[in-house]
């Protein structure tokens, strides 16, 4: 793998800008390395980097960033301008639409596709990091790449036909801090002398901080406190599975304020590569692997390191799980993806989008479909033309 210091962000919507925010920002990383923000809108995109370079200055600090335009929709421009930058780490965290645009829905109509879980919107996930991995293999570099796109599901399926990316970043990473946090306020201890390890997918991420525990879903959780395993003190029986906690800290809801913590998460992950730290964290999509696990991170290092009384085997059987609770039912060899068929139903019933399984090859396409019924859909209840025209038709 490479051993330089440039980075390129590619999508600088707010998890992308607040990636390169907080890089620059760093007194050590923003003086060290060279930021490329890359983004398909070329005015918005090179707006946002020069007012990054502009409130860096402010601070004191002069970080070396630089605007490309870049549209992962073209493979061949793209493996262009790879090419000529040849970067050392792509942070990749552009998709073809936002997850956060169904919060614009009525409580009613967010119910009725919640139920569905995130997995058959996957299309509009993968299709651009599949677009990314290709462009790479045609540019002929050999960069790391951490993907922020529903690492949990996307990594695995792009392994299956060979572009796994690095690893990726955000989900159950979110969640540990706060775990911290409870440790930390239950038992008055400072949140530096505790360490959780932990496995688990989106899915309990997401109900860990929506309803407080995983909705049924299996994990794996160890706590410690200056090396001492506490963990039934603070999660007896794995409470989480069940009742839940009553005391995860609350966080914002808001996509903006909620995505500082997903760019912080990218940026410890960055940083223990470039620096090659050799810190353990947990992350999900490790070597195209399903879910999050905890793992040590350095130049050329990518290695799960799981407490003795769980084996690999079964820390990525507790992810298939996740994931079909999620509404993946499979991922096939050849990259193809099969939804549940409770997913299935629920998206044919209320927006007319019948599609049970797809390859990951077809994903464009696939997207656009699900875009077109989903913007059928939200005409017919009236959403603003500000929610329609970001949804992705083709």
């Amino acid at each position: 793998m490479k051993e330089g210091n440039k980075v390129m962000i590619v999508g600088l919507g707010s998890v992308g800008y607040a990636t390169l925010e907080i890089l620059s920002r760093n007194p050590i990383l923003g003086e060290w390395v060279k930021i490329i923000g890359a983004s398909a809108t070329k005015d918005k995109g090179q707006r946002r980097v020069n007012l990054a370079i502009a409130i860096a200055e402010k601070l004191g600090l002069h970080p070396d960033i630089e605007f490309v335009n870049l549209n992962l929709l073209d493979v061949d421009s793209t493996a262009e301008t790879l090419r000529k930058f040849d970067p050392d780490l792509i942070f990749q965290v552009a998709a073809l639409q936002h997850w956060w645009l169904l919060e614009y829905l009525p409580e009613a109509e967010q119910r009725k596709l919640a139920q569905a879980e995130y997995g058959p919107w996957l299309p509009m996930q993968i299709t651009l990091p599949y677009n990314l991995m290709q462009a790479i293999k045609k540019a002929g570099i050999n960069p790391y790449v951490v993907n922020a796109s529903f690492p949990d599901v996307v990594c695995p399926v792009l392994a299956q036909i060979g572009m796994a990316p690095t690893v990726g970043i955000g989900n159950l990473a979110e969640v540990t801090p706060l775990v911290k946090m409870v440790v930390s306020k239950r038992l008055g201890v400072p949140i530096r002398d505790v360490t959780v390890r932990m496995v688990g997918s989106h899915y309990v991420c997401e109900h860990m901080e929506i309803e407080g525990n995983t909705a049924g879903a299996p994990y794996y959780l160890r706590i410690f406190l200056n090396g001492k395993d506490i963990t039934q003190k603070i999660d007896p029986e794995q409470q989480l599975k069940r009742e839940g906690w009553d005391d995860i800290p609350q966080i914002p809801e808001d996509p903006i304020m909620y995505n500082m913590l997903t760019a912080a998460a990218a940026v410890k992950v960055i940083r223990a590569i470039l620096q090659d730290t050799r810190e353990i964290t947990t992350t999900p999509g490790p070597n195209g692997l399903p879910g999050a696990y905890p793992v040590r991170l350095g130049r050329g290092i990518i290695e799960i390191v799981l407490p003795d009384d769980i084996t690999l085997e079964e820390a990525i059987k507790i992810n298939e799980e996740g994931n079909r609770l999620d509404g993946i039912e499979e991922i096939t060899e050849d990259g193809t993806i099969v939804i549940t068929d409770k997913s299935h139903e629920i998206m044919r019933r209320v927006l007319g989008y019948d599609v049970k399984r797809f390859n990951v090859r077809d994903s464009q396409m696939v997207a656009a479909e699900l875009g077109r019924a989903f913007r059928s859909y939200a005409e017919g209840i009236g959403l603003p033309d500000s929610v329609l025209n970001a949804i992705y038709t083709g």
